[in-house]
């Protein structure tokens, strides 16, 4: 079970580097056909709202959240467990 929970996580960080990776990316090749931003969102709201990328940039987040969870909480264990 442990093995299971640590490739979890480290397949979940991965994913979501990628994706954000891929969603940085993506930004920057769109920018250059931006007309024009507001100042309050800013230029990467403004730009994921055009490109309807709110969705795989907060889940990019997300992975990297509960990937980095995933491996603190089986590193903690198995220091508990040494112990």
């Amino acid at each position: 079970m442990q093995k299971k929970l640590q490739i979890a996580g480290y397949v979940l960080f991965l994913s979501g580097t990628i994706l954000f990776g891929f969603m940085h990316l993506a930004i920057a090749l769109y920018q250059p056909h931006l007309g024009g931003w507001s100042s309050p969102p800013g230029k990467i709201a403004t730009l994921l709202n055009q490109i309807d990328g709110w969705v795989p940039y907060v889940l990019s987040i997300l992975f990297l959240c509960g990937g980095g969870c995933l491996i603190l909480y089986d590193l903690w264990f198995s220091e508990q467990k040494e112990r």
